[in-house]
């Protein structure tokens, strides 16, 4: 009895160990299989703004040289001012369509005195493609206090545009006058694509 004993005893601290890496290999070849199905299912994309506006500035600003170069083709203006730079990454993932990547993001943006701006963009694109579908809405944000006293519309939209756009391509936007004050606002985008994951 007292053999049958020990022996049960010396047996037991060995079963984990023999199970333990068995069912860790186990998991790591399930999750292996899981990233091999999932393996185009996210994508990055960074977008770099150049919000600009346009009007009779006659100064040349060093920091948007290359964007100017580019406005000159599309625009008849004297001169733009950088009103702000911002960049925004989105995440692409499979969301609602199974054959295409969805991604949105929203920032708010403050040049200077002005109100603050509301930056918005919806990103669609497909597995591997060169191009995504870029969505982009730029309103002014009208201030909490400012907001107390007025029944209007607490955002204003300046500018919305839809485009297909390739890796590193600038597009130019450009917004309309809403009256005689108001700037001609002209935002720049370029994307950067990450790699697919």
């Amino acid at each position: 009895m007292n053999g049958l004993v020990r022996k049960s005893i010396r047996c037991l601290p060995i079963v984990p160990l023999v199970l333990g890496p068995v069912s860790g290999a186990a998991i790591a070849q399930e999750r292996e299989a899981e990233e091999e199905l999932h393996i185009e299912d996210f994508r990055y994309v960074q977008l770099l703004f150049h919000l600009v506006q346009a009007d009779g500035f006659t100064e040349r600003d060093p920091e948007i040289a290359d964007v100017v170069a580019e406005l000159r083709k599309d625009f008849n203006f004297r001169g733009y001012r950088l009103l702000s730079t911002s960049i925004q990454n989105v995440v692409l993932e499979r969301r609602v369509h199974p054959h295409r990547l969805d991604g949105s993001g929203t920032q708010r943006i403050v040049a200077g005195d002005s109100v603050p701006w509301e930056l918005s963009v919806d990103v669609t694109a497909q597995p591997s493609s060169p191009t995504i579908r870029v969505a982009v809405s730029l309103n002014s944000v009208v201030p909490w206090e400012i907001r107390e006293y007025s029944r209007t519309n607490p955002v204003e939209q300046y500018l919305k545009a839809s485009m297909t756009i390739r890796d590193g391509q600038k597009v130019v936007l450009g917004s309309t006058r809403l009256s005689a004050e108001e700037p001609v606002l002209i935002l720049v985008v370029t994307p950067r694509f990450g790699p697919e994951g």
